[in-house]
């Protein structure tokens, strides 16, 4: 008898076998001995049933909330004969006096102002009269000079030589750029004010985590310079653009802030951000499912030495554990170890029955 001839029958009895075996005719189904199963070292684990929940560890650093920022500029250029917000970090109200200006130009307008209500005075229904006053009224309000600055210039009869000019928001002094005696022109940026009330913490958030981040969800945190400290604070805005480099996704939490705090601009801290326990679905360890690139599998112990491959498709991850979205019920007994080896024997038998049923 040739060998091919030997071949043929050996196959033929072996297919007889499972016939005959009840078990080996599962579709699928893969028969390991007892010895190889022992001696590639196979373990399984129950498949649970549960929700996930994860907490993520980033850093992150303060800094100031852009909506509370202000420019500080004139409309009407001059000199600064008095600067009240002297240095960088002085803390102003809103209303308080920042500068007082000396200008030809608002010295002139108030002459012409002054001018334009006795005018208008004296003749009571001149028309022309009422506009030029309300033109250079229009002129003096365009340069930011209060209602009350104005009324002030009417009942004096005489313009004032300096206009004071007051802060438009309360907060912190920051990039001051303008000193005492100095000429400035309009529009001319001469300090930020930052509104202090409330800071910015921005973190960095790994791409693969950012399926567990949401707005609203809670955060702790530790500040670098006070470790024995845990603050807490909500995720209130997911920035949308991803870093290249680093692969990262910013979030925005707003804390409340205060001068000389520990949350200064700048600080960094260390966030841990709670992410809500996902809704319970079957859970398995990761490195029990197979990937080949395209298809995801785990391998399914029947008990006796039989095993099946399973299709499943995965969700989220976490502390070594992943869902099963699609593929399994909950309380399989599914391998966690050596399972490419019977992944490999089942692709093998299955290449070998394809064989079989061509000859």
């Amino acid at each position: 008898m040739s060998m091919s001839d030997t071949t043929q029958q050996s196959g033929m009895e072996s297919m007889d076998n499972m016939k005959d075996d009840p078990m080996a005719s599962d579709e699928g189904v893969v028969r390991v001995s007892p010895a190889t199963v022992q001696n590639i070292g196979v373990r399984t684990a129950e498949v649970t049933f549960e929700p996930l929940r994860r907490t993520i560890r980033t850093t992150g650093r303060f800094k100031m909330d852009e909506r509370g920022m202000r420019t500080v500029s004139l409309k009407v250029g001059g000199w600064v004969e008095t600067l009240h917000a002297d240095y960088e970090g002085a803390i102003v109200k809103e209303g308080e006096p920042l500068l007082e200006l000396y200008s030809p130009q608002l010295v002139s307008t108030q002459e012409e102002y002054l001018l334009a209500l006795r005018n208008a005075r004296r003749m009571e229904n001149s028309e022309d009269a009422k506009r030029l006053v309300e033109a250079t009224r229009r002129r003096l309000d365009h340069w930011d000079l209060t209602d009350e600055q104005i009324e002030e210039i009417e009942a004096r009869g005489e313009p004032k030589r300096t206009v004071t000019f007051h802060a438009p928001t309360s907060g912190e002094v920051m990039h001051k750029n303008v000193k005492e005696g100095q000429r400035i022109e309009p529009g001319r940026d001469l300090m930020d004010i930052a509104d202090i009330s409330t800071v910015w913490l921005i973190a960095d958030v790994n791409q693969q985590d950012l399926s567990w981040i949401e707005v609203g969800m809670p955060v702790r945190i530790r500040l670098v310079s006070d470790p024995g400290t845990i603050q807490e604070g909500t995720v209130d805005y997911i920035y949308r653009m991803l870093d290249t480099e680093s692969r990262t996704a910013k979030v925005r939490v707003t804390l409340p802030g205060g001068h000389r705090t520990l949350r200064k601009p700048g600080a960094s801290a260390t966030v841990y951000l709670e992410a809500r326990p996902t809704e319970a679905t079957p859970v398995v360890p990761s490195e029990a499912v197979v990937s080949n690139g395209e298809q995801e599998v785990v391998i399914q112990a029947l008990g006796e030495g039989r095993f099946r491959p399973r299709p499943v498709t995965t969700g989220l991850e976490t502390g070594g554990r992943v869902q099963v979205v699609d593929g399994l019920s909950g309380g399989e007994q599914i391998v966690t170890s050596a399972q490419f080896l019977i992944d490999s024997e089942a692709r093998l038998e299955g290449a070998m029955s394809s064989m079989m049923g061509d000859m």
